[in-house]
């Protein structure tokens, strides 16, 4: 039986050049959807890049962008996809990039993963950057820039999209309990492809149209993650209380956490020696 194709949807701004920073260097293997965020662009203009899907809709920000994904796609509750992928406007990439990811989901047997980001990037969680050496590294979550979900997981956590308008939230806390949920829990970052965020994180310092920063979306979606919990609580462990629903997320960062890093950063500079010491 042949594998279902991936679903690819990249953002635009309906100004700017489309797919500005996505090298278009082989024929893709995937299908791809084109997300004007501005409402107000032709579909002519991105003509030339072949869109199977083209959605032209008003959004503030990324959770709003995968709740009208979500719509789009599921009128009638129909499954099609191996994996969905939702990637910013503002991360280089190319097409035989996105093309190996999948093909690295796919054989790694990945529910959700990412690329890794390359350090020269604008982030905002280190450890997500790239790590020379490894092809995939297991993580509890991936962030909101640029996940890949397996389209069962998309799809239970869509009615929860239209919970945050940044859509982080969703990344932290929601998705991890529904891959617990549905036993889909591997998990990785993928450090064989390597990719840019071009432009400065700005979701963290804005006051939205409902009058929450992005602070109050996730600590939103970690209280509907709770109540989830609460639904289902043979499935889940102190482990998993104690990685993923206990750990808070504020701007700045406590001496308690930094200090708790310090085994870790001592392991890490061992192995970089020893490598070195082989070179």
């Amino acid at each position: 039986m042949k594998a279902a194709k991936s679903l690819i949807v990249i953002t635009w701004d309906g100004v700017s050049k489309p797919l500005e920073y996505v090298l278009q260097d082989v024929e893709r293997n995937f299908d791809l959807l084109i997300f004007d965020h501005s409402a107000k662009a032709s579909k002519e203009l991105v003509a030339h890049l072949n869109p199977t899907f083209y959605v032209s809709t008003r959004t503030e920000n990324k959770g709003q962008v995968f709740y009208e994904v979500y719509k789009y796609l599921y009128p009638n509750n129909e499954e099609r996809y191996e994996y969905i992928g939702v990637i910013d406007d503002d991360i280089y990439t190319s097409y035989s990039d996105l093309n190996k990811l999948i093909f690295i989901g796919q054989i790694n047997h990945l529910d959700v993963f990412q690329p890794s980001i390359s350090h020269d990037s604008f982030f905002d969680h280190r450890q997500f950057t790239h790590k020379a050496g490894y092809q995939t590294k297991k993580e509890d979550w991936v962030e909101i820039m640029f996940p890949m979900y397996r389209e069962k997981l998309f799809k239970a956590a869509g009615p929860y999209f239209n919970e945050t308008i940044t859509g982080q939230g969703i990344d932290l806390y929601m998705m991890p309990v529904l891959q617990v949920i549905h036993n889909m829990k591997n998990t990785a970052v993928v450090h064989a492809i390597q990719i840019k965020h071009c432009r400065p994180v700005q979701s963290g310092d804005r006051t939205y149209s409902d009058g929450k920063s992005n602070f109050d979306n996730i600590n939103h979606l970690r209280d509907l993650s709770i109540e989830l919990i609460n639904k289902h609580k043979g499935l889940f462990d102190e482990t998993f209380m104690k990685r993923i629903i206990d750990v808070r997320y504020y701007r700045g960062i406590s001496i308690f956490k930094k200090l708790k890093r310090v085994p870790g950063m001592l392991k890490n500079m061992y192995k970089e020696i020893v490598d070195m010491s082989y070179r």
